[in-house]
């Protein structure tokens, strides 16, 4: 059975987290740094496509090893970014850099490559060198030791629902959005103590008080209590108790809000990129704002009125409107050289 192998498994890969809310000096890791650090390996999972499980994998591996090892924040980049790799080694393997995914064949990232996205800071060697100690930390490898996860338990308890063919269940859940939402509660520490069973079933029971009674047509008291009775049988197979259920609810429902509060506000912030002054000044060399005009000497008399070199607007185009149709007017010195009149 799935879930008896699991349930049994369980306790060895469960994290420990201890982690401040500040730090005084600067040199200790907080719950900031970690959850900035998940929420990275987040967007790397999605901008290079990769499988679901490898987000709970990295994160899984990068918790039990800051549960086990005292780092500091300089190190962090490199801790997240090995247990990434690791990650994608565990789930997808690492032939010719291709994973069989149910949907498609996923390519599984180079070091190079996820160095150069991730700007960890850290070489080639480092991040062999950290996947190494985190190896030998968490006792996974290539070759097996895959952490059990609340991904796991999420795909397992989603399967025995499906098959008790509730018609109720089939009509509120969609399993895409229930591992969306599941990857937002793991990037928060505040879920990372957790059973990962526990978080798991918590999370299913939120899912279906949001959506159960929005159904139309609503469903019967009868398909209520069905489904209800089965995720109860379900929490007393995992040996949950009513304690550690609604402090864990609390929890979900408190990071799902926030994630929902955010998910509706409108964008209103323009996309910005950040550049360092070295590649400002590739992109954007500051010779090419000075321009080569003469400046106007404030103290030169105006020409006569009958001047010669004064045209009427309907003769054509001058060479002095020719110079006007040269200025750059998006140079910031626009305002100090301008041509001759």
């Amino acid at each position: 059975d799935k879930l008896n192998e699991a349930l049994s498994l369980e306790p060895k890969f469960q994290p420990r987290l201890q982690l401040p809310v500040s730090s005084q000096d600067g040199h200790e890791v907080t719950i900031g740094i970690r959850d900035g650090s998940a929420h990275v390996l987040r967007s790397l999972k999605v901008w290079y496509d990769l499988p679901p499980e490898v987000l709970f994998v990295a994160t899984n591996l990068m918790d039990r090893f800051l549960t086990k090892m005292k780092v500091r924040p300089k190190h962090m980049g490199c801790i997240s970014i090995a247990s990434f790799q690791l990650a994608c080694v565990a789930v997808c393997g690492d032939n010719n850099h291709v994973c069989e995914n149910s949907d498609a064949t996923v390519l599984v990232p180079t070091a190079e490559d996820i160095l150069a996205i991730s700007q960890c800071r850290c070489s080639r060697g480092d991040l062999f060198r950290m996947q190494s100690v985190i190896s030998a930390k968490t006792g996974v490898t290539a070759a097996g030791g895959r952490p059990v996860t609340a991904y796991i338990f999420l795909q397992i308890f989603h399967e025995l629902l499906v098959r008790a063919g509730t018609e109720l269940y089939a009509r509120a859940i969609s399993a895409y959005e229930l591992c969306q939402r599941l990857e937002v509660i793991v990037c928060d520490a505040a879920c990372s103590s957790l059973r990962p069973s526990l978080v798991s079933l918590v999370l299913l029971c939120c899912q279906l008080d949001s959506v159960v009674a929005s159904l139309r047509p609503p469903p019967s008291r009868q398909e209520v209590t069905t489904l209800v009775t089965l995720i109860g049988q379900l929490q007393t197979h995992c040996r949950i108790s009513e304690r550690a259920f609604y402090s864990c609810h609390s929890i979900v429902l408190d990071i799902l809000g926030r994630y929902d509060a955010e998910s509706q506000l409108p964008h209103r912030q323009r996309l910005t990129w950040r550049l360092s002054q070295r590649t400002l000044r590739h992109l954007r060399p500051t010779e090419r704002l000075v321009t080569t005009l003469a400046t106007i000497d404030e103290h030169a008399s105006l020409p006569r009125e009958g001047s010669q070199h004064r045209r009427r607007s309907g003769d054509g185009s001058s060479s002095e409107e020719e110079e006007w149709a040269g200025v750059n007017w998006n140079s910031p010195l626009r305002h100090k050289n301008i041509p001759h009149s």
